[in-house]
């Protein structure tokens, strides 16, 4: 049975790390490439018909067909990228709004590639609010599968991404679990030690993982980003709420997906 990944190439800074690393998925796992290009209609949105009364359509036909010679160029420019890194499939495009597009054509793939930028667009905001498969996020370097850890806040959709990573990716023998407290002081019962169990390290152990745990506290999210700079996936579990109340909350989750410069895996 062969699985298929939606790479979506877009005008970003990182298109050559996504052709990459969607190299990497077909070369070590037999991946099949789905190169896809939305051409986005909202464009349109953003120009006015008339200022001070005064008709712009003149002006906006001029602009339109710069912007649609513009697209033409960037196609070709994706076209060639592709075959000279020796992507044979064709490239598929598609007008539309890029989030729904692509939420679409996710219906027919096993999981989505794409970029993140300096900053999260809010197309991206919005599929991460409705993905419904497997997503990997590559940033400033190609992904690769040799350095895994996890954000492990031992919540179920963290879990529920673990299960779908090694599902995947079976070959995975050891993770660094980064496990984000509250508190780094033990709690005390009847003068021992007591540890609580985390039921994420435990799982990913009972299928023969080799965990290395390390706690940090949510409070401390630089350390934790300057740490995971050092990993080449860090899998996530999905946005609980809202983006905007996660960030009005200042949820821990949020600052890391946003600022995090290593590859997310999240399912």
């Amino acid at each position: 049975m062969e699985n298929n990944v939606l790479l979506v190439l877009g005008n970003g800074y990182n298109r050559k790390n996504l052709i990459d690393s969607a190299i990497y998925l077909r070369d070590n796992f037999g991946f099949r490439i789905r190169p896809f290009h939305v051409r986005d209609v909202r464009k349109k949105e953003f120009l006015p018909n008339a200022v001070d009364g005064i008709m712009l359509e003149p002006m906006l036909a001029g602009i339109n067909k710069e912007w649609n010679a513009f697209e033409e160029r960037e196609i070709e420019k994706i076209k060639e990228e592709l075959k000279e890194n020796g992507i044979d499939a064709e490239l598929e495009v598609s007008f539309g709004i890029t989030p729904e597009v692509v939420i679409q054509e996710l219906k027919k793939s096993d999981m989505l590639l794409i970029e993140k930028e300096e900053r999260f667009t809010e197309d991206l905001i919005v599929l991460m609010k409705r993905f419904f498969k497997p997503i990997i996020v590559v940033r400033d370097k190609p992904l690769k599968l040799e350095k895994i850890a996890i954000a492990n806040d031992d919540g179920t959709k963290v879990n529920k991404s673990f299960q779908r990573f090694i599902n995947i990716f079976s070959h995975v023998d050891e993770i660094k679990s980064f496990e984000l407290v509250d508190s780094l002081v033990q709690e005390h019962e009847d003068d021992e030690e007591e540890e609580k169990e985390n039921y994420l390290n435990s799982f990913m152990e009972g299928k023969g993982i080799k965990v290395d745990s390390v706690k940090i506290l949510k409070s401390d999210s630089d350390a934790f980003l300057q740490i995971c700079k050092e990993e080449d996936v860090l899998i996530m579990g999905n946005l609980s709420n809202s983006y905007l109340y996660e960030k009005i909350t200042k949820k821990v989750g949020i600052k890391i997906m946003e600022q995090a410069e290593t590859t997310l895996f999240i399912a």
